[in-house]
């Protein structure tokens, strides 16, 4: 028995200008679009050659149904998030590239969620992500704005951040303007391979928690920077303020700096010539210093306390309002 509703709406997309028709294919989630391209030899080829909406992916260790072994297994699973927060949750490395089929789909951020790099399902996944891109050839890359690394596992049996940087080799380099490493126990050795690699010079932005000496120089690039240490040098500070007076950086490029270890207060503020104001935060008491940056156009707003040191640049009239939208 045929159903009036569902026929009258078939009939109804069958007639829909091709132009109607990709917009309402632009703003469909995954799971919609792999629906479509069901229906149709004509809808799979729309669905194709649409690029994908979604927020961000994340991928993660789960336990999830194995079809072939009909059992629950620890597997890496990703879900895909559109912009009303809908996901849908799935598995294999087919299925994950199947998402960057169109060139044109870029996700806004993916989120590596406790990506345990011990753990075996996290390895193998990995090596036939690696192996199945090799095969598929050097246009077949993983394209996203932002990149999340969330993984600080205290018992380890490889080196910390070894497959961050090989996944880090699936991203298109051209796409990728922040890294977030939320927590991670990255050695020097790896901080210094990642600051060589060609991803390093493309970020526009870059958070990271390290444990390592900070070797501030790899990080002066970015024009958006958080930054926390065990603990900073006084020669570090005055080095990643000059940096950001010395480049021609837009207005809102920022630098934050948070070290567990107090530095030496007045040695640092010695370097810099007046003081603006002096205001108490909660325990801590911040100094703020205004300094100019070429014609004095724009200024660089710093704030300093014993532990944290914040730079914004501003709009010299407009500098309440600049610090405070950029400030973190």
């Amino acid at each position: 028995m045929s159903c009036p509703g569902v026929e009258e709406n078939a009939e109804f997309w069958q007639k829909l200008p091709l132009t109607f028709k990709k917009e309402v294919v632009k703003s469909l989630d995954y799971k919609s679009s792999c629906c479509l391209q069901k229906c149709s030899k004509s809808d799979q080829y729309l669905v194709e050659t649409t690029p994908l909406r979604m927020s961000y992916v994340t991928l993660k260790a789960d336990r999830t149904y194995n079809p072939i072994t009909k059992k629950l297994e620890e597997q890496v699973a990703f879900s895909i998030f559109a912009e009303n927060w809908k996901c849908i949750n799935l598995h294999g490395v087919d299925n994950f590239l199947s998402v960057f089929k169109n060139r044109r789909t870029v996700a806004q951020s993916f989120w590596f969620d406790y990506f345990d790099e011990n753990k075996p399902c996290v390895q193998k996944f990995v090596d036939d992500l690696k192996r199945e891109m090799q095969k598929r050839g050097s246009s077949c890359k993983i394209r996203a704005r932002k990149l999340q690394w969330n993984n600080n596992s205290e018992h380890r049996n490889v080196e910390p951040g070894v497959h961050f940087l090989r996944l880090l080799g699936c991203f298109d380099s051209k796409y990728l303007k922040s890294l977030d490493i939320v927590k991670s126990n990255f050695t020097s050795a790896t901080i210094n391979m990642l600051a060589k690699s060609e991803y390093w010079w493309f970020l526009k932005e870059i958070k990271m928690g390290i444990n390592q000496p900070t070797m501030i120089d790899l990080f002066l690039t970015a024009e958006r920077l958080k930054l926390s240490a065990q603990s900073f040098k006084e020669s570090e500070l005055r080095k990643i303020v000059e940096s950001y007076r010395s480049r021609d950086l837009p207005r809102g490029s920022y630098f934050q700096l948070d070290a567990q270890k107090p530095w030496n207060l007045e040695e640092v503020l010695a370097g810099f010539p007046n003081v603006l104001s002096l205001e108490n935060v909660g325990s801590k008491r911040f100094y703020t210093q205004k300094l100019q940056i070429g014609t004095g156009e724009r200024v660089l707003i710093v704030k300093l306390s014993a532990d944290t040191i914040e730079g914004v640049v501003c709009r010299s009239n407009f500098l309440e309002e600049d610090f405070a939208k950029h400030s973190l």
